[in-house]
C-alpha cells in the first residue's frame, strides 16, 4: 500500500519537476488514497496550481486562509486555484477522492509577447492579496474557470496541435480569473492574516529543519515568537494536531521516504530521524502504515508524490 507525502525542503517549498522542460506546464492526476492520512501537507511553490476535484471530497487550507479553522470545502466539479508562494493543503474527506491538477511556472507568460497585457491582467492577479480561491459548482462566476479546466483537462495529447490548443485555453482561463480576482473585494484582515501565516510557516520550518533532535513545544514557539499556548492553539485550530503529534507524523513520513530512496540501516534511519528507540520507532511505524519499516523497505512502497 502506498503512503505518499509531498516532498519539501525545511522551508516548506515543493520543487516541481517539469516531464517536458519545452512544454512548461505539469499535470497531475492525485489520488489522496495513495497519500498518508488522505493528506497532502502544508506546502508552497513558485508555480501557479489549478485543481479540478474529480470525485470524492476534500478540505483545503490556502494561504492566509490557512491561519484559520474556517477553510474551503470542496467536492466533485469545483475547484480551486493557489497563488504563487501560497502556503496550502488539501486533506480528503472521503475514500476515492481523486484531484486533476496543473501547474504553471511562475514565469510562464513572461515566455509569451504579452506586452501591456503583462501590466494590466497578470500582475494584477501575481500581487493581489487573494493567496488563492475556492471554485464551486453551483457559483455562477466560477461556472466559466471551471467549465476552462475541465477543457483542458479533457483535452486528448495525442491530438494535431495539442501544446497550441492548451496555451489557447491557459490563456483564456487566466483572463477568466483575472476577472474573478478584480470583482473580489480586498480583505479587511488581510494584514493580521499575513501575520498568521508567517508564524505558521516559521513553527512549521523550525520543525522541518530540526526534526532529527531533540524538539520541545517552547523552542516550537520561540521560533514564531509567539507563546506557548499560542502555539498549541494555532496547530490545534489549523492542523487538528498539537505540535508533539505533528511533529512525530512528520518524523515518519521521513523516515518513510529514506526506506524508499535510500539503503540506509533502518538504525540509522530511526534515530536520525528523532527517535531514541528502535521498538518505539517500530511500534509507531506500524500504527501509522500497517507494517513494519523492514517490510516497507521489502514491499518496495514509494513515499513521494508522483506524476
Amino acid at each position: 500500500m502506498s503512503r505518499k507525502v509531498v516532498i519539501v525542503g525545511q522551508n516548506l517549498q515543493e520543487e516541481i519537476e517539469y516531464p517536458n522542460h519545452s512544454f512548461p506546464i505539469s499535470f497531475y492526476e492525485d489520488h489522496l488514497d495513495d497519500y498518508l492520512n488522505g493528506e497532502m501537507g502544508y506546502h508552497w511553490h513558485e508555480e501557479f496550481e489549478f485543481g479540478m476535484l474529480l470525485r470524492g471530497q476534500v478540505r483545503c487550507f490556502i494561504g492566509h486562509g490557512a491561519a484559520e479553522p474556517e477553510c474551503g470545502i470542496l467536492t466533485a466539479g469545483d475547484g480551486l486555484f493557489v497563488n504563487s508562494k501560497s502556503l496550502h493543503r488539501i486533506v480528503q474527506e472521503e475514500p476515492g477522492t481523486v484531484l486533476y491538477n496543473f501547474v504553471l511556472p511562475a514565469g510562464f507568460f513572461g515566455l509569451l509577447p504579452m506586452g501591456e497585457a503583462h501590466q494590466k491582467c497578470i500582475l494584477p492577479v501575481t500581487r493581489s492579496s487573494a493567496a488563492g480561491l475556492f471554485l464551486h459548482r453551483e457559483e455562477e462566476r466560477d461556472k466559466p474557470l471551471l467549465d476552462c479546466m475541465e477543457d483542458i483537462y479533457g483535452m486528448p495529447q495525442e491530438e494535431m496541435g495539442y501544446e497550441l490548443h492548451c496555451m489557447e485555453l491557459v490563456c483564456r482561463l487566466w483572463r477568466r480569473l483575472f476577472i474573478r480576482i478584480s470583482d473580489m473585494e480586498e480583505p479587511s484582515a488581510s494584514r493580521a492574516g499575513e501575520l498568521k501565516e508567517q508564524r505558521l510557516r516559521r513553527m512549521l520550518s523550525f520543525l522541518h529543519a530540526h526534526f532529527g533532535e531533540e524538539i520541545s513545544v517552547n523552542s516550537v514557539a520561540a521560533a514564531a515568537n509567539i507563546s506557548r499556548s499560542e502555539c498549541f492553539r494555532c496547530f490545534r485550530a489549523v492542523i487538528g494536531k498539537t505540535p508533539s503529534e505533528y511533529l512525530n507524523q512528520y518524523r515518519l513520513s521521513q523516515a518513510a521516504y529514506f526506506l524508499s530512496y535510500t539503503e540506509r540501516p533502518l538504525s540509522d534511519i530511526c534515530f536520525s530521524c528523532g527517535f531514541k528507540s528502535m521498538s518505539y520507532f517500530g511500534k509507531c511505524f506500524r500504527e501509522t502504515y500497517g507494517m513494519s519499516p523492514g517490510q516497507y523497505r521489502k514491499n518496495g512502497v514509494r513515499a513521494g508524490r508522483q506524476i
